[in-house]
């Protein structure tokens, strides 16, 4: 079958030698520690499907000329049915009442059979549904780890909805590739051979017409390959479409209902779904014509086999290779009746083989897109990685500064310009300046969520770069502006970032926030918040997120706009706490109200993406510059 790839598709895997290749070494991490029960599973697939064939056999032998023709026994089959030589095997023909008993014994034995090899069959495909899980659970948990650990400039660019399709939907397709490119296939071909063998046992004319209809049928299927691909791509990207509307209208459910879109949205929806239905529906059409297609035929062989076989059997032919064939359980030297019903059954089983071989093909052609997806967000590469050699952390840093920085999310348009500027413990650091002056991107460098492009960002003189990074962020706490909640209790939410904190250090931060109205409500800290902390005002919220950060007892903390919900009388006493707090911490303050900025022991005016001041509010206030501009804009607000 013809390799073919979609040209400009980023997520494309061919299904050459290389990209198959490409697949078996993106897996193996995680089908090495399932390899035992892989052999496990293909061994007792292999020795299930060659008891089976033998089974069919002796059950032609048996029904047709034995008891249909009151042909005898040869001893292996009189042994198998425990019936007596000498009135089985030993005489010219079975006696009516002999093949009764014949017949008595044989359902007995296939009864036997029928439910030992389901039973087997059953607990073989339990089996491999349970390895293959184990497997897609090791790829879901790495996926979803390497996706944390990637830069928001990655997640920047990329769609939440889609991100989730991929960990939820592309994830699968891993495990089914695993199933359909390698254990199938394995299985499938190995079971192909055995069959075409056998057949060609019976007769070389019969491996001619399989051949034959093998070679005809990859060309064709080939040819189909590139449409089936092309569909696949539409499917997957109408359902990450869709998957982004679906989380954007429940992310988004106030805004909606607040400006009358519940119509506009429906719309939306309705056709992004139909456009997933459509393709889904494409693919289908396409598999069911090859399908069709190859039924049609296999079954102009099997018709070809069958008409050779009866001239074989109305002249009473030699079998080909009927002294291999008694291995498998068919004791013929000349064409029967029997014999002709085995061929049958040989070449039927090799045409459902085949048969079910392209229908894994098929769909390995919409698993590759789905695990190429998949792939691009499990071996995306992090921006941010941990130094070879990390640098303790020192035990009290005096400072954190910004030295000559230069970056941005597209190199050839940086936010932030020559920044500089030095935040020390004991003190509260404001950064400040008009919206898009690049504030936030400060604070995400000083997280190392990203690296500069140039300069450096240093805790004592040591580039953040130096620490390792899970160490770093265990000693730098942020209470962001967007106050991220979740659907669990006050506690579990406050603890999601310091799991070990007792219901102590959990009060005081309460306490050092003013969020001591958790314990007024009737379950306390056992309250649920609901989904995005819907049961609290924003302003609780917020006191919630600073206890949050809080709570991790940081060396460095970065809080970014930590008052702007709260009314007056609260800021003041937050920030009358958090400077008693801060006595022996670094505390980095981000935000527009005058308030707030007043009491700070040092400013930085970020401007144009640089710092255009620093000092203190008075001298910044009489100096004339960005930030007296600031203060008079300012004050109208700050004064209503």
């Amino acid at each position: 079958m013809s390799a073919q790839t979609i040209s400009g598709s980023k997520d494309d895997i061919t299904l050459n030698l290389s990209g198959l290749a490409r697949i078996y070494l993106a897996t193996w991490p995680f089908l090495r520690p399932e390899l035992a029960h892989f052999a496990g599973l293909l061994a007792g697939t292999l020795a299930l499907i060659g008891f089976g064939t033998a089974v069919g056999f002796l059950g032609f032998d048996i029904l047709w000329d034995a008891v249909g023709s009151a042909s005898p026994l040869s001893s292996a089959q009189a042994s198998m049915l425990m019936l007596p030589k000498v009135s089985f095997v030993d005489v010219a023909s079975l006696s009516t009442a002999d093949r009764f008993t014949l017949l008595n014994h044989f359902l007995v034995l296939t009864a036997f059979i029928v439910v030992t090899s389901t039973t087997a069959g059953s607990g073989l495909a339990v089996y491999k549904v349970w390895i293959l899980q184990r497997v897609n659970q090791h790829l879901r948990m790495q996926m979803v780890a390497n996706a944390e650990a990637l830069s928001l400039r990655h997640h920047g660019e990329s769609e939440a909805g889609d991100a989730m399709y991929r960990v939820f939907q592309d994830s699968a397709m891993v495990t089914a590739v695993i199933d359909n490119i390698i254990v199938v296939p394995v299985i499938g071909l190995t079971t192909l051979c055995m069959q075409g063998a056998i057949a060609a046992l019976f007769s070389p004319w019969f491996a001619f017409l399989l051949m034959t209809a093998v070679v005809t049928l990859i060309l064709a299927v080939g040819a189909a390959t590139p449409r089936l691909r092309r569909a696949s791509v539409d499917a997957r990207e109408a359902g990450a479409v869709l998957y982004n509307r679906v989380q954007e209208t429940f992310q988004g459910v106030s805004a909606i209902k607040a400006y009358a879109f519940e119509t506009t949205n429906s719309r939306a929806f309705d056709a992004e779904s139909r456009a997933v239905l459509d393709a889904g529906f494409a693919i289908r059409r396409d598999f069911a014509a090859i399908k069709a297609a190859v039924s049609w035929s296999l079954a102009v062989v099997l018709f070809a086999t069958d008409y050779i076989a009866t001239r074989y059997v109305l002249v009473g032919a030699p079998v080909f290779g009927a002294s291999l064939l008694v291995l498998f359980g068919l004791s013929v030297t000349a064409w029967t009746v029997a014999a002709h019903q085995a061929r049958r059954g040989a070449v039927g089983a090799f045409q459902g083989t085949l048969e079910e071989l392209i229908r894994v093909w098929c769909l390995a052609q919409d698993m590759a897109m789905g695990l190429g997806r998949a792939l691009r967000l499990l071996t995306a590469e992090a921006e941010v990685r941990d130094p070879d050699t990390p640098v303790t952390w020192p035990a009290a840093p005096a400072s954190i500064s910004a030295n000559d920085v230069w970056f941005g999310y597209d190199p050839a348009r940086p936010v932030l310009r020559d920044t500089s500027f030095v935040a020390r413990r004991a003190e509260i650091t404001a950064l400040v300046g008009p919206s898009g002056s690049g504030k936030t991107t400060l604070t995400s460098l000083l997280l190392r969520l990203f690296d500069p492009d140039e300069g450096s960002i240093d805790v004592d003189g040591v580039s953040l770069s130096s620490f390792a990074i899970a160490e770093l962020r265990s000693r730098i706490a942020v209470a962001l502006q967007e106050n991220v909640l979740f659907p669990t209790t006050i506690r579990e939410n406050l603890r999601y970032a310091a799991g070990t904190a007792d219901d102590e250090a959990v009060r005081r931060a309460l306490e050092v926030a003013c969020a001591d109205f958790v314990f007024d409500l009737p379950q306390g800290l056992d309250t649920e918040l609901g989904v995005r902390g819907a049961l609290l005002s924003t302003g609780q919220k917020q006191r919630l997120s600073i206890a949050r950060a809080l709570i991790r007892n940081p060396d460095i903390l970065i809080l970014d706009e930590p008052t702007a919900s709260l009314d007056a009388d609260t800021e003041r006493r937050v920030l009358a706490n958090l400077r008693t707090w801060a006595a022996q911490r670094i505390v980095i303050v981000i935000t527009h109200r005058l308030s707030t900025i007043r009491d700070a022991d040092s400013i930085a005016v970020l401007e144009g993406g640089t710092i255009v001041e620093t000092g203190t509010h008075e001298a910044l206030a009489s100096a004339g510059g960005t930030y007296a501009a600031l203060i008079a804009a300012a004050a109208p607000l700050e004064t209503h």
